[in-house]
C-alpha cells in the first residue's frame, strides 16, 4: 500500500473535512508529549506514547478560493504521524487517545511537543527569534499568507522554537475549534500511528 492511498482511506473513515491533497510536510522532533492544539490552549493532553526522536508528519489539505477576491486559502483537515509502515497502519484499530476534544483554532493548529510549548512558557528557553507567543503567531500568519507568483499560499509552516533542543512547531490554518487525537494500535497493542482531525 502506498502512503497516499493510506491517507485517503484514513480521511474517508475518520475525517469530517474533505482534504483534496496530501503532503509529507517534514519531521516533528519529539522529546515527550505530542500535542495538537491551538497556540495558547487553556488545557491540553499529550497524545500517545511517542518515542523520542524525529518522526515524519503528513497532512491532508483542503484548498479553496474566495469568490469575491479570488484569493486562495487552505486548511489542514488531518495530520498523521506514522510510527510504522502503511500496511501496518491500515490494519490498526484507531481509538480516541484522550477521550476529550483538544482546543484548536479558530485560526491556527500547532503540532508540537512539550519542549516546544515550554519555549513560550519558560523564559530560560525563549526563542531568540520571537519575543513571545504573540510574535510567533504573527510570524506564522504572515508566512501562511505569503502567496507565490501563481497566487498559491503555503499550507504549513515549520519553525524551530527551541534552539537548544531543536524542538519545532508544525503550524497550519484550520477550520475547526477542536480536534480529536486518535491512536492507531496493532493487534499486540503497539502504537503504530497518531491521527489528528478537526471537529466542528
Amino acid at each position: 500500500m502506498e502512503i497516499n492511498e493510506l491517507l485517503q482511506d484514513l480521511a474517508d473513515e475518520y475525517v469530517q473535512g474533505e482534504p483534496t491533497e496530501f503532503h509529507r510536510i517534514g519531521d516533528l522532533l519529539v522529546a515527550e508529549g505530542v500535542v495538537f492544539s491551538c497556540p495558547a490552549p487553556p488545557e491540553w493532553s499529550a497524545c500517545g506514547d511517542v518515542p523520542p526522536g524525529s518522526h515524519p508528519v503528513y497532512v491532508g489539505v483542503r484548498r479553496f478560493r474566495d469568490h469575491g477576491t479570488g484569493r486562495e486559502s487552505s486548511t489542514v483537515e488531518m495530520v498523521l504521524v506514522p510510527l510504522a509502515g502503511p500496511e501496518e497502519i491500515a490494519g490498526a484499530e484507531f481509538e480516541d487517545a484522550v477521550e476529550d476534544w483538544q482546543p484548536l483554532g479558530p485560526d491556527f493548529g500547532f503540532l508540537w511537543d512539550s519542549t516546544a510549548m515550554d519555549a513560550f512558557r519558560d523564559r530560560s528557553v525563549r526563542p531568540d527569534a520571537f519575543e513571545d507567543l504573540t510574535a510567533f503567531v504573527d510570524h506564522v500568519g504572515a508566512e501562511l499568507d505569503a502567496a507565490d507568483a501563481a497566487g498559491k499560499v503555503p499550507a504549513w509552516v515549520d519553525a524551530v522554537v527551541n534552539e537548544e533542543t531543536g524542538a519545532n512547531v508544525l503550524a497550519f490554518r484550520v477550520g475547526d475549534e477542536s480536534a480529536l487525537c486518535l491512536e492507531g494500535r496493532d493487534d499486540e497493542g503497539n502504537l503504530v500511528a497518531l491521527l489528528f482531525s478537526g471537529t466542528v
